[in-house]
């Protein structure tokens, strides 16, 4: 491998870990190492650079988990934000109009990243937290992410079928361009125990000019979802028009 390429790999090897303990939590060096696809001694020295820059730590009991430099580094990167700056307001208040938890996601890559939350008055289990991020494919904020973004949605397709998180997951090529036309058609995603078993979404855009800057969406358990779906799909469309002309 030529030397100028050694510093760029470094780094790829570096993200995967970080955003693997981060999606992950906690795990042994040898669980790690098969994830990143790194040997064991490669993964030894690559941890320990990571923890001395703060950025990994060993937990008591030996295994690695993403460290508090990052509560930091993510307080920084939501104040320079500044488009979001009036959000909090308005995430609080949905969540306790609707008692579900609420996410404000923005679009980076072929990921739906969550960058600020409110927390609703139950459900501890669900998937998407700040920092971490849903594919296009699955959960109501990737979806309506996929649906809206201006990317072509037929390179996306390219690498379907998309591995599951349920049995109700859609994975196929074919499965998810109906899903877009119907999210297109209603103006918000359905999530509907596809990414957590007992637990659905729901998901509108964040439309500034006709362009996609964000997605904001609600979870807790599916089965008030289903029963409370138009009254919280008028409350997300509402608050995402106030966010979006903010």
């Amino acid at each position: 491998m030529p030397t100028e390429a050694l510093p760029m790999g470094i780094l790829q090897r570096s993200s995967k870990l970080v955003q693997l303990l981060a999606e992950r939590g906690p795990m042994s060096t040898a669980d790690a190492a098969e994830q990143v696809g790194m040997p064991r001694p490669s993964l030894y020295r690559l941890a320990d650079a990571l923890t001395q820059a703060r950025l990994i730590e060993p937990t008591p009991d030996g295994r690695l988990r993403v460290g508090l430099q990052w509560l930091r580094l993510a307080d920084a990167t939501r104040t320079g934000m500044t488009e979001w700056a009036g959000a909090r307001e308005v995430l609080d208040e949905l969540a306790s109009a609707t008692g579900q938890t609420v996410y404000l996601s923005v679009p980076r890559a072929d990921r739906a990243v969550c960058i600020d939350w409110s927390r609703g008055r139950g459900v501890s289990v669900l998937a998407l937290k700040p920092g971490r991020t849903l594919p296009l494919y699955a959960g109501a904020a990737g979806r309506v992410t996929l649906a809206f973004r201006p990317e072509p949605l037929e390179e996306y397709l390219e690498d379907a079928p998309f591995p599951p998180f349920t049995e109700h997951t859609l994975t196929g090529a074919d499965e998810l361009r109906a899903d877009v036309a119907a999210t297109r058609s209603r103006g918000y995603s359905i999530s509907d125990e596809d990414v957590t078993p007992g637990i659905g979404a729901l998901g509108v855009p964040l439309l500034h000019d006709g362009t996609l800057r964000g997605a904001l969406s609600l979870g807790g358990l599916a089965g008030d979802l289903r029963a409370n779906r138009p009254g919280f799909t008028a409350a997300l469309q509402s608050a995402a028009t106030r966010l979006a002309s903010s």
